[in-house]
């Protein structure tokens, strides 16, 4: 009798010891579970709720155009204000000569790296004093015309005239397109070379002195002459 009570005591014993085991784990696990949970939420970034009454503000919008097409706008408009701003004056020449177109056919090693001025009735336009090598003033960017001999209708091809292209807003474009046959013109530039032993001039100033003659007004000065001396 007293060996079955010490056995069911011992087996009493044991069974307390392993409930309590039990619970000796499962609060361990609740409790590392509780550290886990807690370490998670700490590491979110708290956002705070919105006011009632306010928006969100928007990130700003990028500018939709990218830094080379916004400086390559400006550049286009810089180039654009230059093309359409007026020509600057063209500077004065200094110590230039007056010559006869005969003069400086004659002489022209004489003039030769100076700045020269002369009249001559205006002829026409032409290549002549273009592309030619020893003298090269090239077509692309240059124009060239012809003067008359005095007192004559024949051309004084001898005299290379080569001129640069006024740009589109230059007033020497009107003065161009207007110029006609026989006009009377002032031409003023430096004698740039003498290939062919003929003077070829850069043309830096041109103005036109006087009008050509116009026949049919001839004719009718001349009828109303006649018609007062009757």
């Amino acid at each position: 009798m007293k060996v079955m009570t010490e056995i069911k005591h011992q087996e009493f014993s044991s069974a307390r010891s392993d409930d309590w085991k039990r619970e000796l784990i499962a609060f361990s696990v609740a409790a590392s579970l509780s550290i886990t949970v807690a370490g998670l939420v700490s590491t979110q970034p708290s956002v705070a709720a919105p006011k009632a009454g306010t928006t969100t503000a928007k990130p700003k919008e990028k500018d939709k155009k990218e830094p080379a097409a916004a400086d390559k706008d400006a550049k286009d408009k810089e180039a654009k204000e230059k093309a359409e701003a007026p020509p600057a004056p063209e500077p004065p020449l200094e110590n230039v000569q007056s010559v006869t177109t005969q003069q400086l056919v004659d002489n022209p090693n004489q003039y030769l790296h100076k700045n020269i001025k002369f009249t001559a009735p205006f002829h026409a336009y032409s290549s002549l004093a273009l592309d030619y090598k020893p003298a090269l003033r090239p077509s692309k960017s240059h124009l060239s015309f012809l003067i008359l001999r005095p007192n004559s209708k024949v051309p004084f091809s001898e005299i290379k005239l080569a001129m640069p292209i006024p740009k589109d807003k230059d007033p020497k474009n009107k003065l161009l397109q207007d110029l006609k046959d026989g006009d009377t013109i002032e031409v003023a530039g430096t004698v740039f070379a003498t290939a062919l032993d003929e003077p070829w001039v850069d043309v830096k100033q041109l103005v036109k002195i006087a009008s050509a003659p116009d026949p049919k007004k001839d004719k009718e000065k001349d009828s109303a002459k006649k018609e007062d001396t009757k």
